[in-house]
């Protein structure tokens, strides 16, 4: 009977362990699932005339957006193109009043 019971708290102890990190795992993907979708909305929200920031410090105004290409003014007359996802922020109106 004590052996019996000897094993069963091994194998729950041995499983444990295995069940915990597979619950951390799935609660970690559901968490970056969601970050993926509320960066996506948020690079959606992105419009003309926003003045944003991009991910190498750069900062402008978006002129126009097509697909995932966006027109940035960077300086008057100085209009640069970047992918949407170098996005990084919206700044509020630091460079062009």
């Amino acid at each position: 009977m004590n052996t019996t019971l000897f094993y069963g708290i091994v194998i729950v102890l041995a499983v444990s362990p295995l069940l915990l990190s597979s619950f951390q795992s799935i609660r970690q993907q559901k968490l970056l699932r969601k970050q993926m979708e509320q960066r996506q909305e948020y690079l959606a929200s992105l419009k003309p005339d926003d003045e944003v920031l991009l991910l190498s410090g750069i900062h402008g105004k978006i002129i126009s957006i097509k697909d995932d290409l966006i027109s940035l003014q960077i300086a008057k007359g100085v209009v640069i193109y970047v992918e949407k996802e170098s996005v990084m922020g919206k700044t509020k109106e630091l460079l062009f009043k």
